[in-house]
């Protein structure tokens, strides 16, 4: 422990004695600290590692072993032996008795010194116990190092040059040191001056004592000098030689930093000229892709105004062919109805051709999603080749499935869908005899599922460039067969998504074999193409649906697919009643119009508009029960038109139905996002639209009703409250009438008591006249704006409510606003009413309802306040909902805050609510305070319709 103890020592002055007993006690060592306090105590080896392990982890200094090592050579861990050692040993002896005695306090190593010259050593340690770690070899060479310290010299430098942990024979040490100068100066000054002392005593030249001391001192002090000088020599000399290697090494450096200055200044020229043809090069590809950026853009904005364009007159096309088709056989004869199914079949292929057009263009930009789920190939090929068997049958072909039940694989069941159809329908199309057969297989990684025909065949040349955008690999030079070139496009783009891959084998007149592969498991979703299921409509698919080109190549007799919701006949020139809803159609296009107003005329009373801004205008003057229109317009687009309609409390509520030509998802999203109530794609059919019209009129005439029933509620609420506070007055009239009657008819008539009951009965009418007067305020509304006194209008709400208030339950006031607000006091008092029964519904019989007004700025602030049970923060999105409500069924229509909502937004307010479940609830109303008494007030109900709020205000 001798020799280890300099750690103990070191941490306990560093880091205190407290911490070092507190690491004894969490940490479960086998020696205490009193028994690695005595230094003649042996530890092991593996306990001295894992003692140094704790203490340079508590300390967290990863030097600590070598700082530890160089307070060995102190008094404190020396002892006596410091002093003798400073007195009369050197440098060379430590060294060498330190190895020498190593046996006597190292029992697993043994040190050897292998050279020993003037200030310098090599030393070696070889153990014979493995150490683990190398904080026992910093520890020696901080102990080494240390020696030099006992005169007050610099720790020796000390360097390793091999070490047994790294799997050397043993650890070999270097050092260096500055020897300390011998002090014999003042030694010997002190003998001569002694003799001195003592000759010249003999000589008589004083006293003995005398000139021994003092001739004795000035020898030490000579002496001393003379050390000293020798010393200051010495360090002259160091300082000189380090001066000397300081220059060498500056002059080093200034040819250096020359010789990097003259590179850097080059380099700087090189980077100069370098950034200016990066800066170049730069400027030339930011306009290339600004360029790029441009044609991508436009040829998006190309696709979506073809995709209009051509939608439009398909749409025509098909709608007035669905409108033939629908009426009966007497119609038309047998002929007619077959070029008419012909002409439908046809335009609906060429509106699928429209369709893969547009979606190869989506899967080029990226903005492709897929909705991955579970998918059985087995099963799903078995169900897909069903419709493909009548058609192998007309041609006199076998189609075969091959393969069994493999495990399922994760994709987009629609867009795979029609990677099989087109692959089936090209391989059925180019075979004219033998057969086709789908083969089916797996491995630890992919599904391969292979189309192999015996048709014409592919020729090689044209393999490279199959898969190639609108290329043709018609090899009968006659082309026989028709197509778009993208279908084969579109296959390859769409295995891609999904992470797979489409491969082609072909020999020109005997067949092609067509290899698809797709990945097994979930690694492949990536997140970039996953849609959510909010974001795009489910596929409705009761088994699988037919794929265009084999609806195509089948020739059904029947016509296009058409809802199920059926439409009442009419003859062509029948016009809706006087009573019918009036429906305003907005639409560019005169075709789409004219056809529209044929098969609406005979339902509703039509209003027609030519673009957005005439619309807008017409739905804000006429005030249509609802409205149809196209998105793409010119002057104003539908999208703008729907979001100045939302934002006109006039038009907020009006069921709005929006056509497009665009069907992708997020066209249909912006739409609904900005208040559209439906969303109806081109080509449509005549009854669907009619079933969504009536659907939406449905709906109005539902939330109308259901208004009407919350006015009703708080008019009765109203009429219990006029009739509580009437009954005090007219029960004192009644009886004062029969004390009149008798003062009056008896033989000695009181005049006294007649007047007395004529001022009571006087009194009651009066009381009974401003109870009514008061009541017909309360009700009545208008659409001027007046000036409403806050205080009275809310005294008033509160007066109307006092007889549903238990006893025990307090209603405090406080007005700070005394500036009227112009408004309408019916309307107002109707939202005070509504939010001080909901109060008083959420407090209990000894609770405290307290209505206070401030002003804040501009705006007269009304706060009511409840103590009560609070509104639950799931509730607090949804409050000015319409038909929402937190009170058991039947006790509520769930209007009445939507209702106040759009009374307070009507009047240029605002209203908002503040919660904290179980704590209570705070309902702030801001209401302006400019005087307008010129301002009309929009009407609050549209022909009996309410107004139904905005909810993003």
């Amino acid at each position: 422990m001798r020799t280890t103890s300099t750690l103990l020592l070191y941490f306990e002055r560093r880091y205190g004695a407290a911490r070092l007993a507190d690491i004894f006690r969490r940490h479960s060592f086998s020696l205490s600290l009193d028994y690695l306090r005595t230094p003649t105590n042996f530890i092991s080896l593996p306990f001295l590692e894992k003692l140094a392990d704790v203490l340079v982890t508590e300390s967290g200094d990863s030097q600590f072993m070598r700082k530890a090592g160089l307070s060995m050579a102190g008094p404190e861990a020396l002892g006596f032996a410091y002093y003798m050692v400073r007195a009369f040993g050197s440098l060379e002896i430590c060294f060498r008795k330190t190895v020498e005695l190593s046996y006597s306090y190292n029992r697993v190593g043994q040190f050897e010194i292998e050279q020993l010259e003037r200030e310098r050593m090599v030393l070696a340690y070889r153990s014979s116990v493995p150490e683990q770690g190398r904080h026992i070899c910093e520890l020696r060479m901080g102990q080494f190092a240390s020696f030099p310290t006992i005169w007050g010299l610099p720790p020796a430098d000390v360097s390793e040059s091999q070490c047994q942990v790294n799997g050397a024979d043993c650890c070999r040490y270097h050092l260096r040191w500055m020897d300390p100068l011998p002090v014999w100066g003042r030694y010997t000054g002190l003998v001569l001056g002694a003799i001195s002392g003592v000759g010249a005593s003999i000589l008589g030249l004083g006293h003995p004592a005398f000139t021994v001391t003092s001739l004795s001192l000035a020898g030490v002090s000579l002496g001393s000098w003379i050390d000293l000088r020798r010393e200051m020599r010495r360090k002259d000399a160091a300082l000189n030689e380090q001066a000397e290697g300081m220059m060498g090494s500056l002059e080093e450096l200034q040819q250096r930093y020359d010789e990097m200055f003259r590179i850097n200044v080059a380099l700087e020229d090189r980077v100069v000229a370098r950034t200016r043809e990066l800066t170049e090069t730069n400027v030339r590809l930011e306009a290339a892709l600004a360029k790029q950026k441009e044609l991508d853009r436009l040829k998006s904005e190309f696709f979506d105004n073809v995709s209009h364009e051509l939608r439009t007159p398909l749409t025509l096309i098909l709608l007035t062919l669905d409108s033939l088709l629908q009426r009966g056989p007497e119609e038309f004869d047998a002929p007619v109805r077959q070029h008419l199914e012909t002409m439908n079949r046809s335009a609906s292929r060429l509106l699928r051709l429209i369709n893969n057009l547009l979606d190869l263009t989506k899967l080029e930009a990226g903005k492709t999603k897929l909705r991955y789920e579970p998918l059985d190939i087995q099963g799903f090929l078995s169900s897909l080749l069903v419709p493909f068997e009548v058609l192998a049958d007309k041609k006199g072909l076998e189609l075969e499935l091959e393969g069994t039940v493999t495990t399922p694989v994760h994709v987009d069941v629609a867009r795979i869908e029609s990677v099989f159809q087109n692959l089936i329908s090209n391989a059925l199309k180019f075979t004219s005899q033998g057969k086709v057969t789908v083969r089916l297989r797996e491995d630890d990684t992919w599904v391969h599922v292979e189309v192999i025909d015996t048709g014409v065949g592919i020729a090689s040349q044209d393999l490279s460039v199959i898969f190639d955008r609108f290329a043709q690999a018609d090899s009968s030079g006659t082309r026989r067969f028709g197509g778009t070139g993208i279908g084969l496009a579109l296959v390859k783009e769409t295995l891609e998504l999904h992470t797979g891959g489409i491969e082609v084998s072909s020999d020109l007149g005997k067949g092609s074999n067509f290899h698809v592969w797709l990945r097994k498991g979930t690694a492949h979703v990536r997140d970039e193409v996953l849609t959510s299921s909010a974001d795009e409509p489910v596929v409705n698919r009761p088994s699988l649906r037919r794929s265009a080109d084999v609806a195509a190549m089948l020739e059904p007799e029947s016509p296009m697919s058409t809802p199920a919701v059926e439409a009442l006949p009419a003859p062509p020139d029948a016009e809706a009643g006087p009573d019918a809803p009036r429906v305003l159609l907005v639409e560019d296009e005169p075709e789409i119009r004219a056809f529209l107003r044929g098969v609406l005329k005979p339902y509703y009373r039509l209003l027609e508009a030519t673009n957005g801004e005439e619309g807008l205008r017409t739905a804000q003057k006429e005030r249509p029960d609802l409205i149809v229109s196209d998105v793409m317009m010119p002057v104003m687009s539908g999208i703008q038109m729907l979001a100045a309609l939302r934002s006109s409390p006039e038009t907020v509520d009006t069921p709005i139905i929006m056509l497009t030509a665009r069907q992708e998802v997020d066209a249909k999203v912006e739409g609904l996002s900005m208040g559209a109530n439906d969303y109806l794609g081109k080509p449509f059919s005549p009854r669907e639209m009619l079933a969504r019209i009536e659907a939406q009129l449905r709906l109005r005439d539902a939330a109308v009703r259901a208004a009407e029933n919350e006015r009703l509620a708080a008019t009765g609420l109203l009429t219990s409250g006029f009739a509580h506070e009437v009954r005090n007055p007219l029960n004192g009239l009644m009886n004062a009438l029969q004390p009149l009657r008798e003062s009056l008819t008896s033989g000695t008539p009181d005049p006294a008591m007649a007047v007395a009951m004529l001022d009571l009965i006087e009194e009651c009418g009066q009381r009974i006249r401003g109870l009514a007067e008061g009541l017909l305020s309360f009700v009545r509304t208008g659409s001027k704006a007046v000036a409403v006194d806050l205080g009275a209008s809310l005294d008033a709400s509160v007066q109307a409510l006092s007889w549903r208030l238990p006893p025990g339950m307090k209603v405090e006031r406080d007005y700070q606003c005394p500036d009227p607000v112009w408004s309408d006091p019916g309307s107002l008092n109707q939202v005070w009413v509504n939010l001080l029964d909901n109060a008083v519904r959420a407090i209990g019989p000894d609770g405290i309802v307290r209505v206070s007004t401030a002003r804040d700025g501009g705006d007269a602030v009304v706060s009511i306040i409840d103590n009560g049970v609070g509104i639950k923060p799931e509730h607090m999105e949804r409050l000015f909902q319409p038909f929402f409500s937190t009170r058991d069924a039947g006790e509520g229509t769930g209007l009445g805050l939507a209702l106040c909502q759009r009374i307070v937004l009507r009047q240029g307010g605002r209203i908002r609510v503040f919660s904290d479940y179980g704590k209570g609830t705070r309902v702030e109303v801001r209401l302006p305070l400019e005087a307008d008494p010129d301002r009309i007030l929009p009407p609050l109900l549209s022909e009996g319709r309410p107004i139904q709020p905005h909810w993003r205000t």
